[in-house]
């Protein structure tokens, strides 16, 4: 017996278990070959592949085809390559073609396939049209009068054994069915037995299976035989490029040279140096041995197009990549290290990534979809079930009110991973200290005991950011394709994937700062500051170093985090080569590292590990700070090879690695052993590789951001308000509104408030004032907006009513504009009551010119009469109210409204925090920003960024202060925080043990 028809959870929302757990199962239970057949797609081939190699299986490709008008279903099992093609553009058909018929469309994609089917009348129909059919028997054996026997035994078809599974044993019928009401969006109550599979769907034993057929051993036997006769164990494509062709006839390998040598002269000159020629030679040879030069081309011919880019990732390593321009920073000049990009021993296509100003990215992506057509598709993500994601979702299907869902999703932590919940999701929510105070009562364990078993299971396809796959013939001859919710075409699989398919993934980013060095650039052309960008050399500004040396660099692409800035200050560091180091190693295992590169970087006394590696870690101080450093002591320190070291890298970086990554250990200790490395320098290498474990860059990948991260640093140093307007309009960055306009006022900028009669969209910035755009006004739609903007074009505004006339915003709008100050500049008293007296008198006045002036006459102003005299409005009642609307104040730090809630008493500001090192401190300040990290011993700790009108406080919440505040702990508020000043490498922080709100309910917070 053979399990033909196998779903796995990438049958979405039906299937319930892993290609792998459903491999391991197999093996666990005797079968030697299984096949994969989930519902109208390949999702999970390649994790099906590797499954079945890891446990010793032959797999069998296919996939079940489901028909979205009658309910016909096939399962379609491939027996070669072409069967494997017809297969991928089948399921294309099925996904893309709203007037699919699996009838129809199923014998025009047959060759190559064994069909298998239930239906009588499918089955001799497909029969006669030379479709290899089988008929397939559900999870019991049928009456010989059943039209499907009697059908294959007229037509001599094999009748075989193909129960349906959808779970690996009974107990997963309950998440099945949980999966369908989710689907259903439906309570699990009011789901009908036709909804789900039978709870016999599960994957049963070979002995089972026989003991369910006995009474039709043929059928067992038929499928034994069909099963030997499927070869076809996976796609073997090799690396699949995009096309190019030269209009001349010339060969890529020759089209490449001719475009690297004319770019080499453009970016140095006429005259070429011999070690950039030796260079271009080297890369050239390697690109054409690996057949990637057609790869360069088309990424050339797409970024062309585009004023401002930014190559990135380990390509910007390469010679010809800076050439071609799809990269910026010379590789030669920064000692850039190619092989970890390309190599002869690379078996894994690498991909090139691009970004472009975020709101310029599709329009790139149209282009290429277009020209390209049907061999262009972007790259999927498969959607998991996170934690809260599962518990919300399962809360529904269990018809709790959506109040009680929101009262505990609210509380849940943002940062939850899976790998965090092995003790369970409600023992984990009654041992954090941001949920132990919540009473999980009935049904809350149940919900929490089946989310937990959904955690991981994909939910929906979606599409990667910027990944875009091009191929010499259709893509869906490849990968099957669909159209995703935003009208793309897509791939199947996700990133990892495309890769194993060896479908070379080109990476069309979106990248915010672009927008915002565009903008910032664009307002100093507007504002009459000339300016030569061909000529822009921002890293060797002296006042751009400082700048950076200082950390005042919020609002600076990559390097504007409070990690980044705390670095950079305790550095004293501005230049280029060591901004690239600090943007690479801040990583999450590395802060021990991050302490010694300090000391040493300050003139502590160092000494290599092991001599091999003096030269290959001597610009870093002798410490691993970028990916490509674990390669190459890996090469220098244990012999590795190019393309093993670069496996190790790669290993490390990824969760499940420890089968493989025990096996590179013993490999690098032996190596090391065999080079007179002793074993403790070896295993001190080792630990130090393993602080690249999770997110960690390549310097390539550092250089080419360090670019964008200086240029930004020069705009904020001698342009700040051009700059902080591009900042804030783009919408991007590590801080909130509110964080950068106190920026923005620290460093010396006006803020003018919105305004109708001057305001744009976007913020705009000239001289030292920032305006303030009108897209900050809360509830304000972009079509009014464009509104405003057009009418003021066409002749201004003369008063509250000619406004009102000709814009008609709506009433919430309106409010919100008068709230905010937007409408000020119409009335000359500057008094809100009287616009919005004039509202009201607008809207009667247009009420009346309908006839329905009765509904108005005891509440309403006249057209004729005179507004009466208004009082002022309460300075309080006014500031809460533009709060309200705009999320900060323009003219002060709502800190300061808080004056005689803070005792003044040993109360000390954010800039005289370096003062008072060592001491115990009171601090009135503003949450900003956090983030929460863990302990070595796993427990949650947070950093959290406070400011006052003087400046910005970095604070430490250790476990305990952690756990006994965390709760109450929120924006939009003041705390009185209580703590002892620290200082690391001359820079001041605040080490928290008590935390106090303000002024008990906050005066900013609408009554």
């Amino acid at each position: 017996m053979v399990p033909l028809t196998t779903r796995s959870h990438y049958s979405l929302m039906q299937g319930t278990d892993s290609p792998a757990a459903i491999c391991r199962a197999a093996r666990r239970m005797g079968y030697d070959r299984l096949a994969l057949t989930d519902t109208d797609n390949l999702y999970g081939l390649w994790k099906f592949l590797q499954a079945c190699k890891e446990e010793g299986l032959v797999p069998i490709v296919g996939a079940e085809i489901s028909d979205p008008h009658t309910g016909d279903r096939a399962v379609c099992l491939v027996k070669n390559p072409t069967g494997y093609a017809n297969l991928c553009q089948l399921i294309t058909r099925r996904q893309r073609n709203p007037e699919f018929s699996l009838s129809i469309q199923l014998p025009q994609m047959a060759e190559g396939l064994l069909v298998l089917t239930a239906r009588a009348d499918l089955l001799a129909a497909w029969h006669h049209s030379g479709v290899h059919t089988a008929a397939a028997l559900p999870g019991r054996p049928l009456s010989p009068f059943h039209p499907l026997v009697q059908t294959a035994r007229r037509l001599k078809i094999p009748l075989t054994a193909a129960p349906n599974s959808f779970f690996l044993e009974p107990c997963g019928f309950a998440v099945h069915r949980l999966l369908r009401a989710i689907a259903g969006n439906t309570t699990l109550s009011r789901l009908a037995p036709g909804d789900t599979a039978p709870d016999t769907a599960w994957l049963a034993s070979p002995e089972e299976y026989r003991r369910r057929f006995a009474i039709c051993p043929q059928a067992v036997a038929n499928t034994h035989r069909l099963a030997s006769e499927l070869t076809f164990t996976g796609p073997d494509s090799g690396l699949v490029m995009p096309p190019w062709q030269d209009p001349c006839g010339r060969s890529t390998d020759e089209c490449l040279r001719r475009a690297a040598y004319a770019g080499a002269r453009r970016r140095y000159g006429g005259e070429l140096g011999e070690g950039v020629v030796n260079r271009l030679e080297h890369e050239l040879a390697t690109i054409a041995g690996m057949n990637f030069s057609a790869y360069f081309l088309v990424v050339k011919e797409i970024i062309s197009k585009s004023p401002r880019t930014c190559g990135r990732g380990s390509a910007a390593a390469s010679l010809v990549a800076y050439c071609l321009g799809i990269t910026n920073v010379c590789p030669v000049k920064h000692n850039l290290y190619f092989g970890r990009f390309l190599n002869p021993g690379r078996t894994d296509p690498p991909d090139i990534d691009v970004d472009f100003a975020w709101d310029e990215r599709d329009a790139v992506i149209d282009d290429v979809l277009q020209r390209f057509g049907n061999r262009a598709a972007m790259v999927a993500s498969h959607i998991l079930f996170q934690p809260r994601m599962a518990l919300r979702e399962t809360a529904k299907v269990f018809g709790m009110p959506d109040a009680e869902i929101g009262a505990i999703s609210r509380r849940l932590p943002w940062f939850w991973r899976r790998g965090e919940l092995d003790a369970g999701l409600l023992a984990n929510l009654r041992q954090r200290p941001e949920t132990r105070h919540l009473d999980f009562a009935q049904p809350w364990p149940r919900i929490m005991e089946l989310a937990q078993r959904i955690i991981g299971i994909p939910r929906h396809l979606s599409v990667h950011p910027g990944g875009v796959v091009i191929t010499p013939n259709p893509v869906d001859r490849c990968v099957p394709v669909e159209t995703a919710p935003k009208g793309v075409p897509v791939i199947q699989w996700d990133k990892d994937g495309a890769e194993d398919a060896g479908l070379v993934k080109i990476d069309l980013l979106g990248n915010r700062s672009l927008g915002v060095i565009r903008d910032a650039l664009a307002s100093m052309r507007a504002n009459g500051i000339a300016f030569d960008e061909m000529r822009w050399e921002p890293e060797d500004d002296p006042d751009t170093r400082d700048t950076v040396a200082r950390g005042r660099t919020m609002g600076c692409f990559y390097i504007e985090s409070p990690a980044m800035r705390l670095l950079h200050s305790k550095a004293g560091q501005g230049d280029f080569d060591h901004l690239v180091i600090h943007s690479s190693i801040i990583r999450p295992a590395a802060n021990e590292y991050i302490q010694e590169y300090l000391r040493r970087l300050h003139g502590g006394s160092w000494d290599p590990i092991h001599p091999l590696l003096a030269d290959v870690l001597d610009e870093t101080f002798g410490i691993m700070v970028y990916q490509e450093d674990v390669s190459r002591a890996a090469t220098a320190l244990a012999g590795f090879s190019d393309a093993e070291a670069d496996g190790l890298r790669k290993i490390i970086s990824k969760k499940d690695r420890q089968r493989q990554l025990a096996d590179y250990r013993e490999r690098f200790l032996a190596g090391a052993r065999s080079r007179g490395v002793s074993t403790d320098q070896a295993n001190a290498v080792w630990e130090m590789m393993m602080s690249f474990s999770g997110y960690s860059f390549c310097k390539p990948h550092s250089a080419s951001y360090a670019r964008v991260s200086f240029q930004a640093a020069f705009l904020k140093t001698h342009q700040p308000a051009e700059f902080m307007a591009g900042v804030i309009s783009n919408q991007g960055g590590f801080y909130s509104t509110f964080a950068y306009v106190s920026e923005a006022r620290r460093m010396g900028l006006i803020i003018d408030p919105p305004d109708v009669t001057v305001s744009r969209v976007h913020w705009t910035g000239r001289g030292r004032r920032l305006r303030v755009g009108l897209m900050a006004v809360g509830g304000l739609s972009r079509s009014t907006m464009e509104r405003i903007l057009r009418c003021r074009r066409a002749s201004g505004f003369r008063d509250m009513a000619d406004f009102l006339e000709r814009v008609q915003p709506d009433e919430d709008e309106t409010m919100a504009l008068i709230h905010c100050g937007a409408l000020d500049g119409l009335d000359n008293s500057r008094s809100r009551t009287r616009l919005a007296w004039e509202r009201v008198r607008w809207q009667a006045g247009r009420r009346r010119s309908r006839g329905q002036m009765e509904l108005f006459a005891d509440c309403a102003p006249t057209g004729a009469e005179k507004p009466p005299r208004f009082p002022p409005t309460d300075p309080t009642t006014r500031l809460r109210r533009e709060f309200t609307i705009l999320g900060f104040l323009c003219d002060r730090h709502p800190i300061t409204l808080f004056a005689d809630a803070i005792p003044a008493l040993d109360t000390v500001k954010a800039d005289r925090l370096a003062d008072r090192v060592g001491r115990r401190i009171r601090l009135a300040a503003w949450l900003v920003t956090g983030k929460v990290v863990r302990t070595k011993r796993g427990d949650p700790m947070e950093f959290l960024t406070f400011e006052d009108e003087t400046g910005i406080v970095e604070t430490t919440f250790f476990p305990e202060p952690y756990r006994r505040f965390c709760h109450m702990l929120d924006r939009n508020r003041p705390y009185l925080l209580e703590g002892k000043v620290e200082t690391n490498w001359g820079v001041a922080t605040l080490t928290v043990d008590r935390v106090g709100v303000i002024g008990g309910k906050s005066i900013l917070t609408p009554s």
